[in-house]
């Protein structure tokens, strides 16, 4: 769509006998084409009082009407600004991107995959390192034996999805002749009852035992349903024997799923395990500066720590909160303070930890505690009174803040990270020190 879409629309509506002279030739004529793309058209009016007269008003609905004719009916949002506003301007097609964006991811295929799911946009960290070389690895080479089956255990809201939905994508990318079906236990489960209902078993096992790669997400969702179990380990061996690959993503370790048929659990040791963790910081941080890209937008260093360091249970919750301040960046053209986020993120942000702690906080906690000054806890002096709270003070950067061992070495005198590694390990080695160390984390949390 270019922008003389707008100008064969202002000869459409100069025929709109609900439009009067005035409005016509000193609103609509005045509008100038701020953006224009195939997803989005924005119209810049000249002041203020134009504006209200268009946005949101039934003339806004006139407009959208007379340039979807104009499109031969293809859809096109359309935002009013004012003139020379560019906060509105970029806040407007930005939105506008990301919900084309996320009406597309959910457009989802026969084989259950979505397209967003890619190791492209997986973030990479010590939580889930080597399962993503894993799964690259299977997504490269599917149906090898000792990856199969490949099986993704942790709590929910780590990623496990992802990574599985990205072997599904990469599979179909690096070999388009294999069949690829990701669907949920509970699909499952619901898919085999309803085969039970209609007495039609054939069509049903066509589906999952003719595929060369099976993900099957929540397979907890099996405890309870003997019957499905049994369908499912009949499935299972199918595709095993035939050399088909198999992902599986759990809440628990095999070993730990007590409450499902003992066949099928030690099926499921026979290829390879992970167990996913939660995020670290660094990771967390890495998570947020991608989606921040993607959406070009930026926060300050200030924001984006506070929302790493406190937003620390999962993925999907570090998303839930970047979803919140993106909506409200958007509604406030930008102006956005710390002060801001700690007051939107309160329903999320960790109960338990500090909110916004930092290290400047842990070394003056700990400073104060043991009657030192900060500066004697960075520095090369290595009395034993100094050298115990330095190790109290870089052990709470470690448990609190979950800094690596090199960013904790820089913050205390670029120290090495065998340095700090061995600080750490004599806190945790010592009741006394551990002791002070978990009163001090009390003062400042």
């Amino acid at each position: 769509m270019d922008s003389t879409v707008w100008d064969n629309t202002l000869k459409l509506l100069k025929f709109d006998s609900d439009i009067d002279k005035f409005t016509y030739d000193s609103i609509l004529c005045k509008m100038e084409v701020a953006h224009c793309d195939d997803d989005i058209l924005v119209l810049a009016a000249r002041d203020e009082y134009s504006l209200s007269l268009v946005k949101g008003q039934k003339l806004n609905k006139k407009i959208e009407d007379a340039i979807k004719t104009c499109t031969d009916g293809k859809a096109c949002a359309v935002k009013f600004i004012l003139k020379g506003d560019d906060k509105a301007l970029n806040s407007s097609v930005n939105s506008e991107k990301k919900a084309v964006r996320q009406a597309k991811n959910e457009v989802i295929t026969s084989n259950g995959l979505t397209g967003e799911y890619t190791f492209a946009n997986f973030v990479v960290g010590d939580c889930n390192r080597f399962a993503h070389a894993s799964a690259v690895s299977v997504a490269a080479k599917p149906g090898q034996k000792q990856r199969n089956p490949f099986f993704l255990w942790g709590n929910s809201g780590l990623g496990k999805t992802h990574l599985m939905k990205a072997i599904g994508n990469a599979v179909l990318e690096q070999h388009p002749d294999k069949k690829v079906i990701y669907t949920t236990s509970e699909a499952f489960t619901n898919a085999f009852v309803a085969c039970i209902k209609n007495e039609n078993y054939t069509d049903f096992r066509n589906k999952y035992r003719s595929v060369d790669v099976l993900l099957i997400d929540d397979i907890q969702f099996l405890i309870g349903k003997e019957g499905v179990q049994r369908e499912f380990f009949n499935t299972f061996e199918a595709l095993i024997e035939n050399g088909k690959q198999i992902i599986i993503t759990c809440d628990k370790a095999p070993s730990n799923l007590t409450e499902l048929s003992s066949r099928l659990t030690s099926r499921f040791q026979d290829g390879i395990m992970f167990d996913v963790q939660p995020p670290d910081f660094e990771t967390r941080k890495a998570i947020l500066l991608s989606k921040l890209k993607n959406e070009s937008f930026t926060l300050s260093d200030e924001i984006i720590n506070f929302i790493c360091e406190n937003v620390t249970t999962n993925i999907r919750q570090l998303n839930g909160a970047f979803n919140t301040i993106s909506s409200y960046v958007t509604l406030a053209n930008g102006d956005l303070t710390i002060e801001d986020v700690h007051k939107i993120l309160i329903p999320i942000i960790s109960p338990n930890k500090k909110k916004y702690l930092t290290p400047e906080i842990i070394i003056n906690a700990v400073s104060n505690y043991y009657d030192l000054t900060p500066d004697k806890l960075t520095s090369k002096l290595r009395s034993a009174e100094i050298a115990n709270a330095r190790n109290v003070a870089m052990y709470i950067c470690r448990e609190q803040l979950e800094l690596k061992y090199e960013k904790i070495g820089q913050l205390f005198g670029d120290r090495k990270h065998s340095t700090v590694m061995h600080g750490c390990e004599n806190v945790d080695a010592s009741n006394e020190l551990k002791n002070q160390a978990e009163e001090i984390i009390k003062l400042i949390t």
